[in-house]
């Protein structure tokens, strides 16, 4: 398969940002800033190609490292490309709750573009805690 240059570029920027953000969660979870809360309805978001790219960079990268790479530090790392190709996008922090197991799970996701680009779920199953703007 051929990769365009912005692929290649996007792929090793991805790889970096991978390692980054599990170095930043495992040791630094307090620093981690996702940026400033905001509601949906005042985000306006165009359609980018490059969205696409970006994300399939990200799925691409975090099946490949021997790191963790869970749903958060792919939208983390989304935001950060997002942000850097100055593309606007929304980082969502929700949670569930699982009544078979009677336990509550939290999930990241980030919508880019129109598009949802890490994280792919059902948004309407989680309670949105905080959503995010790059």
């Amino acid at each position: 398969m051929r990769l365009s240059p912005f692929q290649k570029k996007v792929i090793a920027q991805t790889l970096g940002l991978s390692f980054y953000t599990y170095i930043l969660f495992s040791f630094f979870n307090r620093s981690a800033r996702f940026g400033e809360s905001v509601t949906t309805s005042n985000h306006q978001q165009e359609p980018d190609k490059r969205v696409n790219d970006i994300a399939w960079a990200i799925r691409a990268v975090a099946r490949r490292t021997p790191w963790k790479n869970v749903c958060r530090h792919q939208a983390y790392q989304a935001k950060l490309l997002c942000s850097y190709y100055k593309i606007p996008c929304l980082s969502f922090i929700g949670f569930k709750k699982d009544n078979k197991k009677k336990e509550i799970t939290g999930h990241a996701w980030t919508v880019a573009g129109g598009k949802m680009i890490t994280g792919f779920c059902n948004p309407e199953e989680y309670i949105i805690q905080n959503v995010y703007s790059n």
